[in-house]
C-alpha cells in the first residue's frame, strides 16, 4: 500500500510540475511578447527621429550649397544690404528728426529775438539795430554749425527728404561693405557706430567673396561673347586656312601613294609612308578647328576700353543729373570704382537736388555693377599678362611647357 501511495504521490507531483512548467512557459512567452512590442514601440520614435535628423542634415547641406553658390552669394549680399539699411534707418532716423526740430526751434527763437529787439527800440538807428541783429545772427550761425556737425543737412520742414531715408541707408550700407565710405552720411548715435563696426566685420569679407565669384562668372561670359562674336571672323579665316592646309597635305599623301613602284624596297617605303600617322602639323590644324573660349585671352586694350566706356557713361549720367561738369562726373565715377570714396561729390547731397531717392538707388546699382565689372576686368587682365609671360618664357627657353602656369 505504501508503495502504491508513493507512486500516486509521484504521479501527482509530476502532473503538478508539468502544469507549473507550462504556466512558466506561457508566462515567459507573454513577457517576451510584451518586451518585443515595447521595443517595437520604442523603435518607431527612434526611427522617426533618425529620419527627421537625416532630413535636417540634407536641408542644411542643400542650403549651405545654395548660399555659397554664385546666385546664393548675390542674393545674400542684396539681403544683407537691405537688412543693414533697415537697421541703420531705425537707429539714425529718430536722431536726425530731433536735430532738425532743434534747428527749426532755434530759427523761430532767432526771428522772435529780432522782432522783440526791433519792437523794444523806441528809435531805430541803423548802427544800433545792425549791431544787435548781427550779434543775434552770429549766435544762430554758431548753433547752425554745431547742428550741422551733428548731422543736419539743411532740411527745412518735416516733409523734406531726410538723409536717413531707406535708399540713403541702403547706400550707406553698401559704401560700408564695399570699403568706399563716402562720408557724406555717417552714424551719429552710439548704437549706430557700434552697428557699423559689427556690420563691416561680417559684410566686407562677404562682399569680397561675392565680387570674386561674380568677376569670374562675368569673365567667362565676356570671354565667350568675345570669342564667338567679336573674333568670329578671325576664327572663320583661321579654319578655312587650316582646311586648305589639311587638304593639301592629304592630296600630297594620295599622290605619293598612287605612284608606280619598280622595286620591293621602293614599295615598302611607300607603304610605310602611307601607313605612317599624319604629321604633328595636321593634328595641330585639326585641333584648331574648334576654338575653346575658356583658353581664349582678352587683350588688355579691350578691357581698358570697357572700363573707360563704363566710366564715361557714369560721368555723363551723373553730370546731367547734378548739373556737374563732365570732369566732376568722371572724377566721381573714378573715385567710386577705385573705392577711394573721398565724398566731396555725391549724388543727391545738394539741398536743391530733386528726385533724391531715385538717384541714390541708381548710384547704389552703379556701384555694385561697377565693382563687379572691375573684378571681371582684373581677372581678364591677369590672365592676359600671365599668357604673355608664358609666351615670352617659351621663346627665351626658360619655360619648356607653354601651359606651365
Amino acid at each position: 500500500m505504501s508503495l502504491l501511495y508513493y507512486r500516486v504521490f509521484n504521479e501527482i507531483v509530476d502532473v503538478l510540475r508539468q502544469r507549473i512548467a507550462v504556466r512558466n512557459q506561457r508566462r515567459n512567452e507573454l513577457l517576451n511578447q510584451q518586451q518585443k512590442e515595447g521595443a517595437a514601440q520604442n523603435s518607431i520614435p527612434d526611427s522617426l527621429h533618425s529620419q527627421r535628423m537625416a532630413k535636417c542634415k540634407n536641408c542644411c547641406k542643400s542650403l549651405t550649397t545654395f548660399i555659397f553658390s554664385r546666385v546664393g552669394l548675390c542674393l545674400l549680399v542684396v539681403a544683407y544690404a537691405f537688412g543693414g539699411g533697415m537697421v541703420f534707418q531705425f537707429l539714425e532716423a529718430p536722431y536726425e528728426g530731433r536735430v532738425t526740430e532743434g534747428v527749426q526751434r532755434r530759427l523761430h527763437i532767432t526771428v522772435e529775438k529780432l522782432f522783440n529787439t526791433s519792437e523794444q527800440s523806441k528809435v531805430l538807428f541803423k548802427t544800433n539795430w545792425t549791431s544787435m541783429a548781427r550779434q543775434i545772427l552770429e549766435e544762430y550761425q554758431q548753433e547752425l554749425v554745431r547742428q550741422t556737425k551733428r548731422g543736419y543737412q539743411g532740411e527745412r520742414n518735416e516733409d523734406d527728404i531726410k538723409q536717413w531715408n531707406f535708399p540713403g541707408a541702403i547706400l550707406y550700407a553698401i559704401t560700408v561693405i564695399t570699403t568706399i565710405g563716402y562720408g557724406h552720411i555717417t552714424c551719429k548715435t552710439n548704437y549706430g557706430k557700434i552697428m557699423t563696426m559689427i556690420y563691416a566685420i561680417f559684410g566686407i569679407p562677404l562682399m569680397l567673396l561675392c565680387l570674386a565669384n561674380i568677376g569670374s562668372t562675368m569673365a567667362d561670359a565676356f570671354r565667350f561673347i568675345y570669342c564667338n562674336v567679336c573674333c568670329s571672323y578671325c576664327n572663320l579665316v583661321k579654319k578655312r586656312r587650316n582646311l586648305r592646309a589639311l587638304k593639301s597635305v592629304e592630296l600630297s599623301h594620295n599622290t605619293s601613294s598612287s605612284l608606280p613602284t619598280t622595286s620591293n624596297t621602293h614599295s615598302t617605303v611607300l607603304s610605310d609612308n602611307i601607313q605612317s600617322p599624319p604629321s604633328s602639323n595636321v593634328v595641330e590644324f585639326v585641333d584648331n578647328f574648334n576654338v575653346d573660349y575658356r583658353k581664349q585671352t582678352i587683350p588688355i586694350s579691350v578691357t581698358l576700353s570697357l572700363l573707360s566706356s563704363y566710366l564715361i557713361l557714369g560721368a555723363v549720367l551723373f553730370s546731367e543729373w547734378e548739373n556737374w561738369k563732365f570732369l566732376d562726373g568722371a572724377y566721381f565715377c573714378f573715385v567710386t570704382l577705385a573705392t577711394i570714396g573721398l565724398g566731396d561729390l555725391v549724388p543727391g547731397k545738394s539741398i536743391t537736388s530733386t528726385q533724391v531717392e531715385g538717384k541714390l538707388v541708381i548710384c547704389a546699382l552703379y556701384v555694385l555693377f561697377g565693382l563687379s565689372l572691375m573684378a571681371m576686368c582684373f581677372n581678364l587682365m591677369q590672365e592676359e599678362v600671365r599668357a604673355k609671360f608664358r609666351r615670352l618664357g617659351n621663346k627665351l627657353g626658360i619655360i619648356d611647357d607653354p601651359n606651365f602656369w
